[in-house]
């Protein structure tokens, strides 16, 4: 870190993992080390993120985000709470639920549990989904979220700005409280 801080960058990204990305942004406030960009990976848009830093949250970067204007899901996000006592993720919890609601519906639409029937339709078929409309390509669901921001409490997506609900970034990030 103090690497870093020494180069005074105006971004500071780190692919880290939840311990580490917890630890960077500790060390960051403690050393007053706050770039306009302050990007950390997986974990940033984990409710124990926001829990931990609250307020310091705001700002900050990493992989994920959703559409918090969603109203699917604003209804997830209640249901979650309500079922867990505790706020989902922002960013593998809805698209892990989309991936069930796929399956269901996939079921439904082949009518019994044949895996290669179903398969074939997950594959060709598009499907409504929590997340919006899924089809995918080349077997793979292409259309994610890869950057969220935390603003004003909630964990919004920004990129890619194609994608509907993303926000634009809050550049520089606001000073470490």
């Amino acid at each position: 870190m103090k690497d870093a801080i020494a180069s005074n960058p105006d971004a500071f990204i780190a692919f880290s993992y939840p311990p580490d990305t917890i630890a960077l942004t500790e060390q960051a406030q403690l050393l007053k080390f706050n770039p306009k960009v302050f990007y950390v990976g997986v974990g940033t848009a984990f409710p124990l993120y926001k829990g931990k830093f609250a307020a310091n949250s705001d700002g900050v970067m990493g992989i994920g985000g959703w559409n918090a204007e969603s109203p699917q899901l604003k209804e997830y996000l209640a249901r979650h709470k309500a079922a867990t006592g505790k706020e989902p993720d922002r960013w593998a919890s809805s698209i892990t639920y989309a991936s069930l609601q796929v399956l269901q519906q996939a079921i439904e639409k082949v009518g019994k549990l044949d895996r290669t029937a179903v398969a074939a339709e997950i594959r060709a078929g598009t499907f409504e989904t929590i997340i919006g409309k899924v089809k995918l390509k080349d077997g793979l669901l292409q259309e994610v979220w890869s950057v969220g921001q935390w603003q004003n409490g909630e964990f919004y997506a920004l990129a890619p700005t194609s994608l509907p609900g993303a926000r634009a970034a809050v550049v520089p990030k606001p000073q470490w409280q």
